[in-house]
């Protein structure tokens, strides 16, 4: 076994086993016992996006995945470093599990493999969010209205392909999956979003498997209904009972570069939403801001590579995403602009944001360099 082919391995076996390590350790120890647990899992997903070698057959080895891996590991990191302790065994191993199944519903060569995982993630993460007291309504609205759109992925896989209507179905189902407002609401429920933030992940990475299946009419649709969902949120974020709307920001974007085929912006716009998209977003403005755009970071990098694409395809395409993107940033800096630090003063933020600038760098020289 060569060592490339060992440390992928590894990067996928490792969260489930993190999963055990962390509900069987003690409340006291447990916050340590997180904190490296998820630094290896980040760690061993940058040594294999670094050295991918050989793959066993029948793996996606494509770049922008592995890179997408990368972000949901950090992601991870993240939901760590924010919680400061969980209540129970099952919510301190739903975050590594639901990583492990994001993972490798990214890399199984069959979408309807990949959609099964996907499904599993979020009973299991339902269950958990749905068992504690008070909370089995929301699960239910969850799963109910995942659901729905796990149907439309599912039956625009069995229609052939190339067609208009599975491309259409496709396109909704991922939208619904991946909750999209003002399609999916399911971030206006009373929940942590941050468990959510691998299966959204998966969601994202998993759609770049369904162009094959869905057409020019899956790409027409992203495109459409990213422009909806950017417009919506421009015109309607106000206030802090609204700031959910914002969260479904970057996944516009994503949803847009998917279906303009600008995959390495959509990569940068997932990153934005793992490394900050998470339930600090509405108490810090440099998390709303990075989300916003604001330069160095990768969001903003995404932006200049999402604008050469579309102005290739269509300037007004181009135009109404300029003027979502900036209609955006007027509604979320007022409401901001009493901290105009972009260096946070938590540890959760300085690592986002040292992540965020160090890949909006490192990406376009990875371009350069062929790496995409």
């Amino acid at each position: 076994m060569t060592a490339s082919l060992f440390f992928a391995a590894l990067s996928f076996v490792w969260p489930f086993l993190g999963a055990v390590l962390v509900a069987m350790t003690g409340k006291a120890q447990n916050r340590r016992l997180s904190l490296w647990a998820a630094g290896i899992a980040c760690l061993l997903s940058v040594v294999v996006f670094l050295n991918p070698g050989t793959v066993a057959s029948g793996w996606d080895d494509d770049p922008v995945q592995r890179a997408g891996r990368v972000m949901l590991a950090f992601g991870l990191l993240m939901t760590v470093l924010e919680q400061k302790s969980f209540q129970t065994r099952l919510l301190r191993s739903l975050p590594y599990v639901s990583v492990g199944l994001a993972d490798l519903a990214c890399i199984t060569p069959e979408p309807v493999v990949g959609l099964g995982l996907l499904g599993l993630s979020l009973v299991y993460g339902v269950f958990v969010i749905g068992h504690a007291a008070g909370k089995a309504m929301v699960g239910w609205r969850i799963l109910r209205s995942m659901a729905v759109g796990l149907f439309l992925v599912l039956a625009g896989l069995l229609l052939p392909p190339g067609k208009t209507e599975a491309g259409i179905m496709l396109a909704c189902g991922s939208i619904v999956l991946a909750g999209l407002v003002p399609f999916s609401m399911i971030w206006a429920e009373n929940v942590d979003l941050a468990f959510f933030r691998p299966f959204v992940g998966a969601v994202i990475l998993l759609s770049l498997h369904f162009r094959a299946a869905g057409g020019d009419a899956f790409h027409t649709t992203l495109i459409i209904a990213g422009l909806v969902s950017l417009w919506f949120t421009a015109v309607s974020t106000r206030g802090d009972d609204k700031w959910y709307r914002f969260y479904s920001f970057p996944l516009a974007l994503v949803f847009i570069a998917v279906g303009a085929r600008a995959d390495v912006a959509a990569l940068l716009f997932l990153c934005g939403w793992c490394l900050a998209g998470g339930t600090e977003m509405a108490k810090y403005a440099w998390a709303a801001r990075a989300l916003a755009c604001q330069p160095p970071g990768a969001p903003f990098v995404g932006c200049l590579l999402l604008f050469s694409v579309l102005s290739d395809m269509s300037w007004m395409l181009t135009i109404l995403t300029i003027g979502g993107i900036l209609g955006v940033i007027l509604r979320v800096f007022p409401k901001n602009s009493g901290d105009l630090s972009f260096w946070p003063h938590d540890s959760a933020g300085r690592v986002a944001c040292v992540v965020l600038v160090a890949t909006g760098f490192m990406v376009p020289l990875a371009m350069m360099l062929g790496v995409f």
